[in-house]
């Protein structure tokens, strides 16, 4: 997969992105705070510098061109200052454009930063919609050159029902991405792929916040006649492949500022999609992109050499045998506390994400041997994997907890520990450390003075259960027809 989610991404460059909605000034006033209002109980900031960027669907198309393709925004602006400047901020980021000028004022959001912290929002906006002949003839007229299309809506009147379906009708058989706002279904339907937080998918499926995800997704893409990719903040990302929910978690080593993030993924998202990927490689790339620009401040944007890049640092985790066991012998030599565990991860869920957090915490360096997709069937039966070893590895390697990712065959880790020789070995689960039987690799762990640290497991959370539980699903689903 790493090779051609590379060509993917080397594709970028080719293509052209028509980006429609709401375009609006991101403004930061960063300052200082040393004391609080006489007046008031209040911060009071002093102010030593404005920052002006592009937000809504600015910022989109400032992440199609920081990723290397070409973006075109049609909006609507004031006939203000404000307006004027947004031109100027599109121009200087080499994005072409076509604003059209209302009545309504430019959308301005000002974020007051002191001592790298967001301590208040002002918003400068007029939510009425926009009806505009100019703006479906520029719509129009941008179509014809373009490859895909983004619907940047932030509901401040630009995006309506009948903007949408002209579009979907001019795009033909070009991807149509919607950023949804609205809470009504009409907005969206048939578009090709909408990407709502999980509030959002929740409020627009109108189902109780007890459903499972899954069944929400199911709802919304049988309703709307399109598919649906859920945004989950640190969860990483969501959606159904083959009628199974997939999860993507996030790579975000450390979050530092959601503002745009959204944006981010919608960008990166839909030229993947331009560029050939389905939808689980175009997750992936999405998911890699939102998880560089949550660690940076403010409404960031993300490279196609920090994308490229964080792959080759993901798949570098992925070691062979030969390679790990050099590893091991050097992580020795500088002192560092070894740490090894194992298991088949084959739908990733919360229980692990928590048990390798944990495991992670008994040292330096995490070290997984993921089971091989032979031994997973030894051990689990014909019609397991669900993903195979490639792809287990490949999702797990984007976990912060885990170093090291090594394949092993064989249906214990016990030759592979004996190489390694950790000096923490962890077992999720309900056993005894001390009984051989029950957990044979103990024994070799102790025989060289290591540790063994069992680790209690996420109540209700396995594979196993996952899928009984979409078999359950399926069947009464079945059984309802």
């Amino acid at each position: 997969m790493k090779e051609k989610l590379k060509r993917i991404i080397g594709d970028f460059s080719k293509k052209k992105i028509l980006i429609i909605g709401d375009i609006m000034i991101d403004k930061y006033i960063y300052g200082e705070v040393t004391r609080i209002s006489p007046e008031a109980p209040v911060q009071i900031v002093k102010v030593k510098r404005e920052v002006y960027t592009l937000g809504g669907a600015g910022n989109v198309a400032n992440n199609i061109r920081s990723l290397d393709a070409k973006s075109v925004v049609v909006s609507v602006v004031g006939e203000d200052k404000e307006g004027e400047l947004l031109r100027k901020l599109l121009k200087n980021k080499d994005i072409s454009f076509e604003l059209i000028k209302t009545k309504k004022p430019t959308t301005i959001k000002t974020r007051v930063i002191g001592q790298q912290q967001q301590l208040l929002r002002i918003d400068y906006e007029n939510i009425q919609d926009v009806n505009s002949e100019q703006l479906l003839k520029a719509i129009k007229k941008e179509m014809k050159n373009c490859n895909g299309v983004i619907i940047s809506d932030y509901a401040k009147g630009v995006v309506t029902k009948e903007l949408v379906k002209t579009v979907d009708l001019l795009a033909g058989k070009k991807p149509v991405v919607i950023d949804p706002k609205h809470k009504e279904l009409d907005y969206y339907k048939n578009a090709t792929i909408i990407t709502p937080n999980e509030k959002e998918a929740y409020e627009l499926s109108n189902l109780d916040l007890k459903i499972d995800l899954k069944e929400v997704i199911t709802h919304l893409e049988n309703k709307l006649n399109c598919k649906v990719i859920v945004t989950r903040g640190e969860k990483g990302i969501s959606f159904l492949k083959e009628g199974k929910q997939i999860d993507v978690p996030t790579i975000a080593r450390e979050v530092y500022d959601v503002s745009g993030a959204g944006d981010t993924v919608i960008s990166a998202l839909t030229l993947a999609v331009c560029s050939g990927a389905d939808l689980e490689e175009a997750a992936l790339i999405a998911n890699q992109a939102a998880g560089i620009v949550v660690g940076k401040f403010g409404t960031a944007t993300t490279t196609r050499k920090e994308l490229l890049f964080g792959f080759e640092k993901m798949n570098a985790k992925i070691k062979t045998r030969e390679e790990i066991i050099q590893i091991r012998k050097e992580l020795k030599k500088k002192g560092k506390k070894v740490v090894f565990t194992n298991g088949c991860f084959d739908i990733l869920h919360i229980g692990h994400v928590r048990l390798l957090q944990k495991a992670k915490e008994y040292g330096d360096i995490l070290i997984l041997g993921l089971n091989t997709d032979a031994s997973v069937r030894r051990l689990k039966g014909p019609s397991r994997p669900v993903n195979n070893q490639e792809d287990r590895a490949e999702v797990i390697s984007g976990l912060e907890s885990v170093d090291y990712i090594v394949f092993f065959g064989e249906d214990t880790p016990v030759e592979i520990i004996k190489k390694l020789k950790p000096d923490v070995h962890v077992k999720g689960g309900d056993y005894n450390p001390h009984d051989y039987k029950q957990m044979q690799e103990a024994k070799t762990v102790h025989e060289y003075g290591g540790v063994v640290e069992i680790i209690k497991l996420t109540d209700g959370k396995s594979t196993t259960n996952i899928i009984n539980k979409m078999n359950f699903l399926h069947n009464e689903k079945s059984s309802s027809h």
